[in-house]
């Protein structure tokens, strides 16, 4: 069982504008006595997340080092580069969603006009397993009789199939059904459901009568896996991004808003990716680092908005005294900064 990310609702906080949360981070390391500070970014590599890196070497009055790639991906081999071209550092990252949601899938419009999945990588990786969980979630029937609710499973979720290069869905039948076959069914075999199923779910089956229906949203993350073929040492972006979320795939279809729980769940992995790193690799040097990861929310190609998640913060290089800050503790320290202001308009940070 994989360690489990922090549930949505801690997660899905207010966001804030950019300048608001870069000039209470601008404010924090201040205080703290950075010098020398290098602003660095992990991110897509999307049109609509260049404003928030351009916008965070200007509060800094540095150009942002780049640690991201496609989807959210970090790539630490880049931190170790980045060290040596500032004293002090200040991290931002994160995965990002289009602000209108629909289907499970957040949207942004671009500038050709179309209204497309964003992020469209996340939308590519969650495309063929959501797929694969909706149409389960239609092909098993529940229904009632002699006042026993009743599964019907049809045979390709019963047969084992060789892995292929293809998601597939292997049922938990130990904890959905309560003993052996009753008897044929249309597409498969009737068992008698497990009564743990219905457990505080009730509402959910009040009009389940003797015809089947869908089982839907019966299906929870607990009664099923998902199998796949996949490279654990390919670095083709999406399917490192695969393979990193991969364990958590089934909570992630079964939320209410699956492309957002990825991206939740992506930027809480790269997250700890990264303060590994900072804790593994600088050990012993007198470098201050601060982290901010959260996710963006597009509401525009130009316009965007953070939900700060998780924090990070490791003062003179002193990796075994780092503390870190879950969605609330984060909140609370941003909040108890000022905002900075930079001195300079944004043009003449430019050298215009």
């Amino acid at each position: 069982m994989p360690i489990a990310p922090p549930a949505d609702n801690l997660l899905d906080r207010d966001p804030m504008d950019l300048m608001e949360l870069y000039g209470r981070m601008r404010s924090l390391t201040d205080c703290a006595g950075f010098s020398g500070t290098l602003p660095a970014i992990w991110q897509c590599s999307d049109e609509s997340q260049s404003i928030k890196k351009a916008l965070f070497g200007y509060v800094y009055n540095c150009p942002s080092f780049n640690l991201g790639r496609v989807g959210g991906l970090l790539d630490p081999t880049r931190l170790a580069t980045a060290a040596h071209h500032g004293k002090d550092m200040v991290i931002f990252g994160g995965s990002h969603i289009g602000a209108e949601e629909a289907d499970g899938f957040g949207f942004i419009q671009r500038v050709s006009g179309q209204r497309v999945p964003c992020c469209g990588m996340l939308g590519r990786v969650l495309d063929e397993y959501l797929k694969v969980y909706r149409r389960a979630t239609q092909l098993i029937k529940i229904s009632r009789e002699n006042n026993r609710f009743l599964i019907e499973i049809p045979y390709k979720y019963l047969f084992e199939k060789s892995r292929d290069n293809s998601a597939r869905m292997v049922l938990k039948l130990a904890d959905l059904v309560a003993g052996d076959a009753l008897r044929e069914g249309t597409q498969g075999k009737i068992y008698p459901l497990n009564p743990a199923v219905i457990g505080g779910r009730e509402a959910l089956v009040a009009t389940v009568t003797d015809q089947p229906q869908p089982f839907g949203s019966l299906l929870t993350k607990e009664l099923f896996s998902f199998r796949k073929k996949l490279d654990p040492e390919s670095h083709e972006p999406k399917t490192m991004l695969e393979v990193s979320v991969f364990d958590f795939l089934p909570e992630i279809v079964s939320s209410p808003f699956p492309h957002r729980r990825l991206g939740n769940i992506n930027t809480w992995r790269q997250f700890h990716r990264i303060a590994s790193f900072i804790t593994d690799a600088f050990d012993g040097s007198d470098k201050n680092v601060f982290v901010i990861a959260g996710l963006t929310i597009d509401h525009s190609i130009r316009h965007n908005r953070v939900v700060p998640q998780f924090g990070f913060w490791m003062e003179q290089g002193r990796a075994l005294e780092a503390r870190y800050y879950g969605p609330a503790e984060v909140t609370e320290l941003l909040d108890a900064q000022q905002v900075y202001t930079p001195p300079v308009t944004f043009l003449e940070y430019a050298g215009l």
